[in-house]
């Protein structure tokens, strides 16, 4: 099996639906589909890229885990993007750490915390013109990034949002920017910050 196209009339894929389908190159989720089960795609190492419509609003874990190819993500459903993981529940759970880009898409207003926290191999990073808030260590640790530009719609960054990227030597922050948690690019490469003027709060240390 090396490619899929699912109908619009489908609105869930279930658990194991394509488990282990290692020739699986190409996956088309249509709109219709709303809920995505536990290792649905689970080693599909064929796969190299995936897009997560506006309309899935539940993955289950290990959704694409295993899929040593997939390095391209795109989530462009806030429900998902939004949730508050945790340190040993971020979203390599369900993409795997190979992972190297991350794409937003618009509609997405939120990242969640510890969304790609530790997520190392991470060096592309595509945040949408609708995202308000960055959440709590939501890409600390992603020390693959060198460069991030923050929309000028973002009004808060939260505690160690940036934390121990090592490697980040570029930040643009928006204008927008009101709040900016302790920590937020703590132990980073950065140069130099302009801080703008509508930021009223700056955290400890």
């Amino acid at each position: 099996l090396t490619s899929v196209t699912i109908p619009e009339s489908v609105t869930s894929i279930g658990d194991y639906a394509f488990f282990g389908c290692t020739s699986l190159i190409s996956i088309e989720i249509p709109e219709s589909v709303t809920s995505i089960g536990k290792d649905a795609f689970y080693k599909c190492t064929g796969l190299t890229a995936v897009t997560i419509s506006e309309s899935v609003t539940s993955i289950g874990d290990h959704a694409f885990y295993g899929c040593t190819g997939l390095t391209s993500v795109t989530i462009d459903n806030n429900a998902i993007a939004s949730k508050t993981y945790t340190s040993s529940a971020r979203l390599s759970e369900i993409f795997g750490t190979q992972v190297t880009s991350y794409a937003f898409g618009e509609g997405v207003k939120k990242i969640g915390d510890y969304a790609c926290y530790g997520l190392t191999n991470i060096t592309n990073l595509s945040l949408p013109e609708t995202l308000t808030s960055i959440g709590e260590s939501a890409f600390e640790g992603c020390s693959g990034l060198t460069s991030v530009t923050i929309p000028n719609s973002v009004t808060s960054i939260k505690i160690n949002a940036f934390c121990d990227c090592s490697n980040l030597t570029e930040a643009s922050l928006p204008c927008t920017l009101t709040t900016m948690g302790q920590g937020a690019f703590a132990r980073t490469k950065l140069k130099e910050i302009v801080l703008p003027d509508a930021l009223t709060s700056i955290g400890k240390y």
